[in-house]
């Protein structure tokens, strides 16, 4: 059989047991359209081959996984059988364009908290708020803590270990402030429920929740990461410049962007004219 040994030589080369099963498949794929003697396989076989992969409409990075595989049995073959196959197998190249999936609006996000104020549920109402208003990641936002609440700036542990600033506007500092009064008081930070402070996983759950109940919202656009982009395209539409966005968001700027930077008592001023309610003011 073609793959005899095959799937041995990759458990030896420490490849995962997922990863075999799906370089396993692809080969076979690969001989059901592949009729000649692997032995006299040249760079045309693969062109064509590939051209026969786009013509089935695999995704890129589908039809480059393939590839690999294809490669990694022609290693085997020339390791194990020694086999002198010499032929290139070129993964396509992807040209990087950054295009954004469907994503939550803001009228989405507004049907979302009533959604949560129809059940009276203020926890929810004020994470919802909480990610609007910061363009916090949920990690980020899970270190928030009680002595924060009527605080303008507060420092997190941000992505790559980097500590930086969470602004908070006037807006969120109310809604906190409505919240610790029904807080349930198992822990120092913010959100918590009975057992002691929240996970990310109760955060996803409870956007999906409240997702469902709205009803007419695709729940695969609505996840904590939707409320940071919707954080920074109501921060364009408020006309900010791209710059000032990167520094609210926590962003690494270039040279030129340091120059550009602003004050936080300016950056203040910006996101308090944040309001998902009444629209971009």
């Amino acid at each position: 059989m073609k793959l005899n040994g095959f799937k041995e030589y990759l458990y030896d080369n420490e490849k995962s047991k997922s990863t075999v099963g799906s370089y396993c498949a692809d080969v076979n794929q690969f001989f059901n359209y592949y009729k000649k003697d692997i032995a006299d396989m040249n760079k045309v076989d693969v062109k064509e081959y590939t051209q026969y992969l786009l013509s089935e409409q695999f995704s890129i990075k589908t039809i480059n996984r393939k590839l690999v595989s294809l490669h990694q049995y022609i290693d085997f073959i020339n390791d194990i059988q020694h086999s002198k196959i010499v032929v290139k197998i070129k993964q396509l190249k992807i040209e990087r364009q950054n295009f954004i999936n469907d994503m939550l609006d803001i009228s989405s996000v507004r049907r979302i908290v009533r959604a949560a104020e129809k059940e009276k549920d203020v926890r929810a109402i004020t994470i919802f708020f909480t990610l609007f208003y910061t363009g916090a990641r949920v990690s980020e936002m899970l270190q928030i803590r009680v002595r924060d609440i009527d605080r303008d700036s507060i420092i997190i542990n941000g992505k790559g270990n980097k500590f930086r600033e969470l602004l908070i506007p006037k807006k969120l500092k109310h809604q906190w402030n409505l919240y610790i009064k029904s807080r349930i008081n198992k822990s120092d930070y913010l959100f918590t429920g009975i057992r002691g402070a929240i996970t990310r996983q109760t955060v996803h759950n409870t956007i999906k929740y409240y997702t469902g109940q709205a009803r007419g919202i695709d729940k695969k656009v609505a996840h904590a990461h939707s409320f940071r982009h919707l954080y920074a395209q109501s921060l364009g539409k408020l006309g900010i410049n791209q710059v000032i966005i990167a520094q609210l968001l926590g962003h690494s700027l270039n040279v030129t962007g340091n120059y550009m930077q602003v004050s936080k008592r300016e950056l203040l001023e910006i996101i308090n004219k944040l309001d998902f309610r009444e629209g971009y003011i």
